[in-house]
C-alpha cells in the first residue's frame, strides 16, 4: 500500500500529522469496526494504512 492510498482509506492529506493520521483512523474504525458489522477485511486494511502514514511497515509487502 502507497502512503496516497492509505491517506485515501484514512480520509486524510500524504503529509498529515501523526496526531491526524491517528484521530481519523479511530473515526474511520469506529465507523467499519467487525464488532459493529464492518468487515475484517476493511478493519485491517484500515489498521494498515495507518501504520504505512505512521512509518511502521517493513518494506516488500509480500510474504516471500
Amino acid at each position: 500500500m502507497t502512503r496516497r492510498e492509505a491517506a485515501l482509506i484514512l480520509g486524510i492529506r500524504e503529509n498529515a500529522t501523526a496526531d491526524k493520521v491517528k484521530e481519523a483512523h479511530r473515526k474511520v474504525m469506529v465507523a467499519n469496526h467487525p464488532d459493529a458489522g464492518g468487515s475484517h477485511y476493511l478493519a485491517s486494511k484500515i489498521n494498515e494504512a495507518k501504520d504505512v502514514m505512521l512509518g511502521k511497515t517493513r518494506d516488500g509487502g509480500s510474504a516471500f
